[in-house]
């Protein structure tokens, strides 16, 4: 029977895949049980695209043959394809159970989850794949992508050590890296990638459409421009996944246009056409923005409750533990130290000086630090590194020995806070370069939480307070699209967000009059309202004689390329006041916040 396979083969290497099927059928005629003529016949079918009488033939081989992991893990993926996750994940269970090593299953099994959000799952399966069978590309490709969904850093940056030594990547892959790189910041290797892949497969709508979307999010709008005129209209695309990439690609332009009417029908048909849930609530921030520039409130603040219950579902996955009710999400805010803790011995006063610290930028986010980093950075004596959570580390550091953060942190020895100081020195130098005579600018919103460790590490370090009206601000954060799932959760809500923002200046003003750092505190308002004074006073808190430089920040951040923060086609603009109370748009939604803000609006000189 063996001879009689042979003329199916050489049908399908010339392509003859009419004549292939008629083979496989006329031996099935005459042996319905003869298993390799029913594979064969799946594989060609599949190869005419003919996935569901392709699935029905797996299917039957998987009765005719069960202990066959082969047959299962063939059924599972056109399954998944349908759409069938559930039938599809209890076929690609089958199959690992008779093939336990199998790390191409484990992969798509993987994949499966991330399709339906379960991206801690997916996690874990797919990092055990890779590191069974680390020369895999595709499933270590997959590991990275969801190791960033479950905002797994370090795991990241494992998996992707080493990659230019990679064996050659296909189209797909070479595309997926490239995303992955785009949203580390790593710009220059998602261009470089996405180059060499239009190079060697031409100019594939979804490729063009992710550079479109890399230049878009370092400001090359030009060269973005330019691409988008060389998409083909979405309606001609036969491909389920160019046709969606290239209305993503031109709904993110629409955002950076004028035509808030446009991007709103753009990005709302790109809702119809995302099958998956998950992958909606981008779409639906972008739909409120367009909103809220089009004037529409009432349709911005519905729009922003389906991004915002979406999240929740992916963060219900993520941190369940900030789920129940009455859990803070910043929990951080909730710690104290006493004046106790610090003991009579103040020499820890004494380490460093000005000049040799570094300048931390605070505030809640969303309340002006990524203008003032830029202003900062735009200075040649400073360098930034956008945001990093190296304070964060530090302090998991400091849990990991035993000590109870923060209250323990007076009881460091002057050798271990300096073996923390170079630790801390250490990171820096991975995200950055300084040049001789540089001093470092560490941007973070939330290292207003951890003050009391910049206090002790950097006793002498300049700390600006960035502020603005707490009711500009939470609107802000509603209207975001945070990656964090903690974030999420804090940000799901208008009272939620606004009884974390209190919890979180309540902090910082307990341990601002405890620990007395060395402190600007700013008003983002005040800073429009009298910008050149209010420059100098910048440079002459942190110690720069000349601070001109810092007056044309947008034109420096300009020529920047990649900045990580969800403002970053904002500061690229002339200081301006368009986003000065905004919130009084949405006044009524603000309303039932009055007695939960009142305490830091009067704190902050604000009024409703």
């Amino acid at each position: 029977m063996q001879a009689s396979i042979e003329p199916i083969a050489t049908f399908v290497h010339e392509g003859a895949l009419s004549e292939a099927e008629a083979a496989c059928r006329e031996l099935l005629r005459k042996q319905p049980a003869f298993e390799p003529a029913l594979e064969w016949l799946a594989y060609v079918l599949q190869l005419q695209q003919r996935s569901a009488e392709a699935r029905d033939c797996y299917r039957q081989l998987t009765e005719l043959n069960p202990h066959n992991d082969s047959h299962w893990s063939n059924l599972a993926t056109l399954l998944r394809d349908e759409g069938k996750l559930d039938e599809a994940e209890r076929a690609y269970a089958t199959s690992l159970r008779i093939n336990p090593d199998d790390c191409i299953v484990q992969g798509n099994l993987g994949l499966l989850y991330m399709e339906r959000g379960e991206y801690v799952r997916a996690r874990s399966l797919l990092v055990e794949a890779t590191q069974r069978q680390p020369g895999v590309m595709s499933v270590r490709i997959y590991a990275v992508m969801a190791c960033y969904e479950c905002g797994d850093t370090l795991g990241v940056e494992e998996l992707l050590a080493g990659w230019e030594s990679w064996p050659p990547l296909s189209e797909d892959l070479r595309v997926d890296l490239a995303w992955i790189f785009a949203q580390l910041g790593r710009a220059a290797e998602a261009e470089r990638l996405l180059n060499e892949t239009m190079d060697t497969s031409g100019q594939r709508p979804r490729t063009v459409a992710r550079l479109i979307h890399l230049y878009e999010r370092v400001n090359r709008l030009d060269e973005a421009r330019g691409l988008l005129e060389q998409l083909p209209e979405p309606e001609t695309l036969t491909d389920e996944v160019d046709r969606y990439e290239v209305i993503a690609a031109h709904g993110v332009m629409a955002q950076r246009g004028r035509d808030p009417a446009m991007t709103r029908g753009l990005l709302e048909r790109l809702v119809t056409q995302t099958k998956e849930r998950k992958h909606r609530s981008n779409l639906y921030f972008g739909i409120a923005k367009a909103c809220d520039k089009a004037g529409e409130t009432a349709a911005a603040m519905q729009a922003l409750a389906e991004a915002h219950a979406i999240q929740l579902e992916n963060a219900a996955q993520l941190v369940p533990e900030l789920m129940a009710p009455g859990v803070e999400p910043l929990a951080p805010s909730t710690l104290r130290v006493e004046a106790s803790d610090l003991g009579s011995d103040e020499s820890w006063r004494e380490a460093g000086d000005v000049a040799t610290s570094p300048v931390f930028v605070v505030g809640f986010p969303r309340s002006g630090t990524t203008m003032l980093e830029q202003m900062l950075d735009a200075h040649p004596g400073l360098a930034s590194m956008d945001e990093r959570p190296f304070m964060q580390a530090i302090a998991e550091r400091l849990q990991h020995h035993g000590l109870l953060y923060p209250e323990h942190l007076w009881k460091l020895s002057e050798d271990d806070a300096e073996e923390l100081r170079r630790y801390y020195w250490h990171l820096v130098s991975r995200a950055v370069e300084l040049a001789p005579g540089q001093r470092i600018v560490d941007k973070n919103p939330l290292n207003l939480l951890h003050l009391p460790l910049i206090v002790r590490l950097f006793p002498k370090a300049p700390v600006i307070l960035a502020l603005r009206h707490p009711c500009d601000v939470l609107l802000s954060c509603y209207m975001q699209n945070f990656r964090s799932p903690g974030f999420q959760v804090l940000c799901s809500s208008l009272d939620r967000l606004a009884r974390g923002y209190v919890n979180a200046m309540r902090f910082w003003v307990h341990h601002e009059a405890l620990l007395k750092p060395h402190v600007l505190r700013l008003r983002y308002e005040d800073l429009l309202d009298d910008f050149e004074p209010m420059v100098k006073r910048i440079g002459d808190f942190i110690g720069v004689e000349d601070a001109t430089p810092l007056l044309r920040f947008h034109e420096h951040a300009q020529q920047k390329g990649f900045i990580s923060t969800p403002s970053y086609s904002q500061v690229t603009q002339p200081p301006n006041k368009r986003a000065v109370g905004r919130w009084k748009r949405y006044a009524d939604a603000f309303e039932p916040l009055r007695p939960t803000l009142a305490e830091v609006m009067e704190l902050w000189g604000y009024d409703f």
